[in-house]
């Protein structure tokens, strides 16, 4: 048959392979479709038993409401209740009965307030729960579901209702029992069958306790036990079923809702059946016009091959016949030489965009990396072999540039504005690597990466601080002057490493180290990777010192300058290291808030903070201060996590102040806006810290619901020795004062800053000269020993000014 089909002609033998492809396509459409028709009609009834569940749920629910109605009727009325008072069980038991009549429950009992049993309806047998089960009766909510009881082979739907006077003074119990005709009215209802099973513990088999089965079937008691088991097969018919638990008071109860697949099984036999038919017809009309067809069509394809397959060999210059033909294969060739000159302008802009940064038209990380590999083969620097330490092209750097805060400028100017500020860096940066060897590349959002050779310690380090230098000069975008502030890290070859991807890693940790250290430009030091190192174990130890109660809450107190007296301190954060001893928070912080671990340290301290402000607002602590990061800012579940710790402590928001930092502002400027207007409407007091050192708009202070300015130590501490402090303090006092602020003054390290401060106006001040950070247990002697010590200086004084008048 195959040698039979190599002699045939072409045309028939792509009649054929059609046909047989067509054979094939129409056969998996075949099935496809029949599995599809299957698969919707199992989706059918599967959602037929998930109506059927909410049905059932439904009708529990209204049950439940009815005899929680009924109940809470009984439980206001005033002779059931001056029944109950009196302790008249006969009363008691009629009113319950009548009750149970009034709705047609099961039962009815009422109980006194500790849930001892009083009386019973009559009728029934009486239902005898025990304390802990009415209990956890009453402990559920109106609303919660229906509570379900097995006993005695029957299912009891319950509900326990307190009596009110005003405080509870008893209860009333009711319940319904589920019977067979409530499940049959349910499957009529429905159109699917219900099994109700229970268990007496919560570790053995379930057991069927009403059905709406068909006479004769019995329930799949050993396949219900497998959680897996979704299908039943009975009577030849296939069943889906579908299990809910329901709330029971004690052990297990289930209901499985079964549906037969036998409606949705023919309706797919019968629709096959349509499929299978259209198959065959198409089959044979493919048979006879598609061997016409393609007779017409072969012919001048040959000659299309060879142009096809130079194309498909990469040669785009090929010239492509038949295209001056007017029928579909001169539309063809036509095509074939479109697609030619397509793939020819793909290739060239594929290229390009694999190495160009689209934005700035610099070259990408990718052109960086080779560009890199290609200057340190010339300068023969690989791991295998080391270059001559006096080679002259033996040295280069490699080195990293960011710009500060470029977030801010996308969030406040747009992000077209940004684009605009780097293509504005790109520019000058291109413009200053003019020579053989230079290059400059974008290698991510606002990182930019530049390379040159040839280059010793000392002017690697010039050439670093001429491109930071280049910045100083604002950059001309969209017609407006914008400041740029860049920091800029690098690492030497082969000094530093010895491949491309070391060195930008290298050159990458000292750019953070910059940014981290305040400095406009730094170079690679080994110290660098081992402090990253140490902070990434001290992070995952930090995780479970949480756990392990490692953490301490200090307290360093705040002083009153016209009174004299301590009555507010801020909580300050140290970690007790099993092996490092006390750490303060620098050694963990910065590296928990990139992270976002920091969310879980400053819950810490809140809760802390909570218990402490309990136990020490007796000795006169009024307020405690505490920090929010840059991440708690822009935490969406900041308000409900603080709001839950006072609820759950309760203390009023109104015993902390909240204090953030300028920096933490001005990163999200609209969220921190409108996560301090939802704090200062909670009773917080809030505070801007380290205010002076950071970048904040006036424009945006005067607008935030803050209460006070807490002055940075940088001004505080030399401003007895250096006027200019202290006239910056002088005029943030003033400030403050103008925008009705109350002013915090840090870093008090002598008698002379504090009298200055009092002199200024300025209210509260903290630091070393008050009192260094204490653990909390200690601040309350701390409190009384300075109380003592004042009163003990203002006797004196009185002393004084008495023998001097």
């Amino acid at each position: 048959m195959i040698r039979a089909f190599h002699r045939a002609s072409l045309v028939n033998r792509i009649a054929l392979l059609m046909l047989a492809l067509l054979l094939f396509i129409q056969a998996g459409t075949f099935w496809a479709a029949r599995q599809s028709l299957w698969r919707q009609a199992r989706t059918d009834v599967q959602q037929r038993l998930g109506v059927g569940e909410g049905i059932w749920r439904n009708l529990l629910g209204q049950r439940q409401q009815r005899l929680h109605e009924a109940a809470s009727v009984l439980a206001s009325d005033y002779g059931f209740r001056a029944a109950l008072a009196a302790g008249d069980a006969v009363t008691l038991a009629s009113a319950l009965g009548n009750g149970v009549a009034r709705i047609g429950a099961s039962t009815a009992a009422s109980l006194d307030a500790q849930l001892r049993w009083l009386a019973d309806s009559p009728g029934d047998l009486p239902l005898r729960l025990s304390t802990a089960q009415l209990r956890h009766l009453a402990g559920l909510q109106a609303g919660s579901g229906a509570q379900l009881y097995a006993a005695g082979g029957k299912v009891y739907q319950l509900v326990l209702v307190p009596i009110r006077a005003p405080l509870i003074v008893g209860w009333v119990l009711m319940s319904f029992e589920l019977t067979a005709e409530i499940t049959r009215d349910f499957s009529a209802l429905a159109q699917i069958q219900l099994v109700l099973m229970a268990g007496d513990d919560g570790q053995g088999p379930l057991v069927p306790v009403l059905d709406t089965l068909p006479a004769g079937a019995q329930p799949p008691t050993s396949r219900l036990q497998d959680d897996a088991a979704l299908e039943w097969t009975h009577g030849g018919q296939a069943w889906l079923l579908r299990r809910a638990p329901q709330p029971m008071l004690d052990g297990r109860m289930e209901v499985v809702l079964m549906a037969s697949l036998a409606p949705a099984a023919g309706a797919t036999r019968d629709m096959t059946l349509q499929l299978g038919l259209i198959t065959v017809l198409g089959l044979v009309l493919f048979a006879v016009s598609g061997r016409m067809a393609v007779r017409q069509a072969v012919q001048p394809l040959a000659e299309l091959s060879a142009s096809t397959r130079a194309i498909g060999a990469g040669n785009f210059d090929v010239a492509i016949h038949q295209r001056n033909r007017a029928d579909e294969v001169g539309m063809l060739a036509r095509d074939f030489d479109d697609m030619r000159l397509n793939l020819r302008d793909h290739r060239g802009e594929i290229t390009r965009l694999a190495f160009r940064d689209t934005l700035t038209g610099l070259p990408n990380r990718e052109a960086f990396q080779r560009m890199l590999a290609k200057e340190l083969a010339k300068a023969g620097v690989a791991a295998e072999s080391a270059p001559a330490p006096d080679s002259p092209c033996a040295q280069g750097v490699v080195l990293l540039l960011d710009i500060h805060r470029f977030k801010l400028v996308n969030d406040v100017l747009g992000f077209p504005f940004g684009d605009g500020v780097l293509q504005a860096v790109a520019a000058r940066l291109q413009a200053r690597m003019p020579l053989p060897g230079d290059g400059v590349a974008r290698i991510g959002g606002d990182t930019f990466a530049a390379v040159r050779s040839g280059l010793d310690q000392a002017e690697a380090e010039d050439w670093a601080q001429s491109l930071v230098r280049l910045f100083d000069d604002p950059l001309l975008v969209a017609g407006q002057r914008i400041d740029v502030q860049m920091s800029a890290g690098y690492a030497r070859w082969p000094g530093d490493a010895a491949t491309g991807d070391e060195l930008v890693g290298r050159a990458e940790l000292a750019l953070r180290a910059a940014k981290r250290q305040g400095r406009e430009w730094l170079a690679y030091e080994p110290v660098q990777s081992v402090s990253t190192a140490v902070a990434v174990s001290l992070l995952s130890e930090l995780r479970s010192a949480v756990t392990r109660s490692e953490l301490r809450l200090f307290l360093q107190p705040k002083l009153s300058l016209d009174s004299g007296q301590v009555c507010t301190a801020e909580a300050l954060l140290r970690w007790q290291h099993p092996e490092r001893g006390l750490l303060p928070p620098a050694h963990f912080i910065p590296f928990a808030e990139q992270t976002g671990f920091v969310r879980r340290l400053t819950q810490w301290v809140f809760d802390e903070a909570c218990r402490c402000w309990l136990t020490l607002s007796a000795q006169g602590l009024r307020m405690v201060s505490i920090n929010l990061s840059t991440r708690d800012l822009v935490d969406v579940h900041l308000i409900g996590r603080l709001q839950a710790s006072l609820d759950r402590h309760r203390v009023p928001a109104g015993a902390f102040c909240l204090e953030i930092t300028e920096s933490a502002i001005m990163d999200d400027p609209q969220r921190a806006r409108a996560t301090l207007v939802r704090l200062g409407e909670m009773g917080f007091r809030l505070s801007i810290d380290d205010f002076g050192t950071g970048y904040s708009s006036l424009a945006y202070l005067k607008h935030l619901p803050v209460h006070q300015l807490k002055v940075d130590k940088s001004f505080v501490l030399k401003m007895a020795d250096d006027e200019s402090d202290a006239k910056i303090v002088r005029a943030i006092v003033d400030l403050a004062h103008n925008l009705g602020l109350e002013v915090v003054a840090e870093g008090v390290e002598g008698p002379e800053a504090l009298a200055q401060l009092a002199r200024m106006g300025c209210e509260k001040a903290q630091g070393f000269h008050i009192a260094r950070p204490m653990a909390w247990e200690a601040f309350g002697g701390w409190i009384a020993a300075w109380t003592a010590e004042q009163a003990v200086a203002r006797a004196s004084a009185l002393d004084r000014a008495a023998a001097a008048g």
